[in-house]
Protein backbone atom coordinates (compact mmCIF):
# COMPACT_ATOMS: atom_id res chain seq x y z
CA UNK A 1 0.00 0.00 0.00
CA UNK A 2 1.28 3.48 -0.84
CA UNK A 3 0.46 6.42 1.58
CA UNK A 4 -0.78 9.78 0.60
CA UNK A 5 2.18 12.27 0.09
CA UNK A 6 1.98 15.82 -0.53
CA UNK A 7 5.07 17.28 -2.91
CA UNK A 8 5.78 20.97 -2.11
CA UNK A 9 6.85 23.21 -5.35
CA UNK A 10 9.90 23.39 -5.72
CA UNK A 11 11.89 26.99 -5.75
CA UNK A 12 15.08 27.58 -8.04
CA UNK A 13 16.86 30.76 -6.32
CA UNK A 14 18.53 33.31 -8.78
CA UNK A 15 21.89 34.07 -7.46
CA UNK A 16 23.62 35.86 -10.23
CA UNK A 17 22.51 39.20 -8.36
CA UNK A 18 23.89 38.12 -5.25
CA UNK A 19 26.98 38.09 -3.07
CA UNK A 20 29.03 34.93 -2.05
CA UNK A 21 29.34 34.83 1.86
CA UNK A 22 31.14 32.49 4.03
CA UNK A 23 31.15 33.80 8.08
CA UNK A 24 32.49 31.45 10.79
CA UNK A 25 32.94 31.67 14.89
CA UNK A 26 34.13 29.43 17.60
CA UNK A 27 31.90 29.31 20.53
CA UNK A 28 33.81 28.40 23.83
CA UNK A 29 32.16 26.76 26.77
CA UNK A 30 33.07 25.15 30.04
CA UNK A 31 30.59 22.44 30.23
CA UNK A 32 29.65 21.20 33.94
CA UNK A 33 29.39 17.93 33.81
CA UNK A 34 28.48 14.34 32.25
CA UNK A 35 25.08 15.10 29.86
CA UNK A 36 25.43 18.84 30.25
CA UNK A 37 23.31 20.59 27.40
CA UNK A 38 24.70 23.77 26.01
CA UNK A 39 22.05 25.54 23.71
CA UNK A 40 23.49 27.02 20.78
CA UNK A 41 20.72 28.35 18.73
CA UNK A 42 20.89 32.00 19.83
CA UNK A 43 24.68 31.70 18.59
CA UNK A 44 23.70 30.46 15.36
CA UNK A 45 21.11 33.12 14.48
CA UNK A 46 23.20 35.80 15.45
CA UNK A 47 26.21 34.87 13.50
CA UNK A 48 23.72 34.25 10.78
CA UNK A 49 22.14 38.13 11.13
CA UNK A 50 25.72 39.87 11.30
CA UNK A 51 26.12 37.81 7.99
CA UNK A 52 23.62 38.94 6.17
CA UNK A 53 23.26 35.65 4.49
CA UNK A 54 19.63 35.06 2.74
CA UNK A 55 19.88 31.51 1.57
CA UNK A 56 22.08 28.95 2.18
CA UNK A 57 23.19 27.03 4.75
CA UNK A 58 24.53 26.86 8.42
CA UNK A 59 26.70 23.89 10.17
CA UNK A 60 27.35 23.54 13.37
CA UNK A 61 30.16 20.83 14.32
CA UNK A 62 32.31 20.28 17.58
CA UNK A 63 35.45 18.42 17.09
CA UNK A 64 35.50 16.42 20.44
CA UNK A 65 35.31 13.14 19.93
CA UNK A 66 32.64 12.73 23.13
CA UNK A 67 30.17 15.64 22.10
CA UNK A 68 27.68 15.57 19.96
CA UNK A 69 25.67 18.10 18.55
CA UNK A 70 21.82 17.53 17.74
CA UNK A 71 18.57 19.45 16.91
CA UNK A 72 15.21 18.54 18.77
CA UNK A 73 13.05 19.85 21.43
CA UNK A 74 15.19 21.68 24.81
CA UNK A 75 12.71 20.46 27.10
CA UNK A 76 13.42 19.62 30.51
CA UNK A 77 11.69 16.53 30.71
CA UNK A 78 12.40 15.16 27.45
CA UNK A 79 16.12 16.03 28.33
CA UNK A 80 16.27 14.10 31.22
CA UNK A 81 14.60 10.86 29.75
CA UNK A 82 17.29 11.02 26.97
CA UNK A 83 20.39 11.00 29.83
CA UNK A 84 18.66 8.33 31.66
CA UNK A 85 18.22 6.04 28.71
CA UNK A 86 21.49 6.76 27.44
CA UNK A 87 22.58 6.19 31.38
CA UNK A 88 21.08 2.62 30.96
CA UNK A 89 22.13 1.78 27.34
CA UNK A 90 25.96 2.55 28.08
CA UNK A 91 26.50 2.35 31.93
CA UNK A 92 29.53 4.83 33.21
CA UNK A 93 30.79 2.04 35.15
CA UNK A 94 30.75 -1.10 33.00
CA UNK A 95 34.23 -2.43 31.50
CA UNK A 96 35.20 -1.02 27.91
CA UNK A 97 38.26 -2.06 26.32
CA UNK A 98 39.19 2.04 25.39
CA UNK A 99 39.82 2.49 29.17
CA UNK A 100 41.93 -1.01 29.72
CA UNK A 101 45.42 0.48 29.60
CA UNK A 102 46.95 -3.09 29.89
CA UNK A 103 45.71 -4.23 26.08
CA UNK A 104 44.96 -0.74 24.66
CA UNK A 105 47.65 0.75 22.18
CA UNK A 106 49.83 3.31 23.84
CA UNK A 107 50.14 5.68 20.59
CA UNK A 108 46.32 5.86 21.02
CA UNK A 109 46.23 7.74 24.29
CA UNK A 110 46.24 12.05 24.18
CA UNK A 111 48.89 11.96 27.05
CA UNK A 112 50.59 9.95 30.28
CA UNK A 113 48.16 6.77 31.56
CA UNK A 114 47.74 9.27 34.39
CA UNK A 115 45.57 11.90 32.58
CA UNK A 116 44.17 9.95 29.68
CA UNK A 117 40.25 10.26 30.95
CA UNK A 118 38.14 7.04 31.53
CA UNK A 119 35.50 7.81 29.06
CA UNK A 120 35.17 4.44 27.24
CA UNK A 121 31.17 5.34 27.59
CA UNK A 122 31.46 8.31 26.80
CA UNK A 123 32.85 7.36 23.19
CA UNK A 124 30.01 5.32 22.75
CA UNK A 125 27.22 7.61 23.68
CA UNK A 126 28.71 9.94 20.79
CA UNK A 127 28.98 7.00 18.56
CA UNK A 128 25.13 6.38 19.39
CA UNK A 129 23.46 9.52 19.00
CA UNK A 130 25.47 9.59 16.11
CA UNK A 131 26.38 13.58 14.72
CA UNK A 132 29.37 15.63 15.55
CA UNK A 133 27.53 18.09 13.54
CA UNK A 134 24.35 19.67 11.84
CA UNK A 135 23.30 21.28 8.60
CA UNK A 136 20.42 23.57 9.29
CA UNK A 137 19.22 25.57 5.84
CA UNK A 138 18.77 29.39 5.33
CA UNK A 139 15.81 30.53 3.85
CA UNK A 140 15.05 34.36 3.50
CA UNK A 141 17.13 35.50 6.12
CA UNK A 142 16.29 32.67 8.65
CA UNK A 143 17.35 29.00 10.09
CA UNK A 144 15.22 26.58 8.68
CA UNK A 145 14.25 25.21 12.37
CA UNK A 146 11.07 23.66 13.22
CA UNK A 147 8.51 25.33 15.67
CA UNK A 148 10.26 23.56 18.88
CA UNK A 149 13.73 23.03 17.33
CA UNK A 150 16.60 23.98 19.00
CA UNK A 151 20.03 23.12 18.01
CA UNK A 152 22.24 21.61 21.28
CA UNK A 153 25.79 20.79 21.97
CA UNK A 154 25.85 17.97 24.39
CA UNK A 155 28.60 17.06 26.47
CA UNK A 156 28.65 13.18 27.14
CA UNK A 157 32.24 13.01 29.10
CA UNK A 158 33.26 15.25 31.69
CA UNK A 159 33.40 19.67 32.91
CA UNK A 160 36.05 20.74 30.39
CA UNK A 161 36.63 23.66 28.02
CA UNK A 162 35.13 22.75 24.57
CA UNK A 163 34.07 24.66 21.25
CA UNK A 164 31.57 24.33 18.96
CA UNK A 165 32.50 25.96 15.45
CA UNK A 166 29.58 27.70 13.52
CA UNK A 167 30.00 28.33 9.85
CA UNK A 168 27.30 29.52 7.41
CA UNK A 169 27.75 30.30 3.91
CA UNK A 170 25.06 31.35 1.46
CA UNK A 171 24.25 34.42 -0.73
CA UNK A 172 23.36 37.93 0.83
Amino acid sequence: MQLPRTVGNSQAVDVQTRSPVLARRTVEVVTERAFHVVDVTDDCRALLDESGVVDGSLAVFTPHTTCAVKINERETCFLEDLRLFMERLVPQEAYYRHDDFEIRDPSTLASTREDEPINGHAHIKQMLLGASSETIPVVDGALGLGQWQRIMFIELDQSRPRSVQLQVHGWR
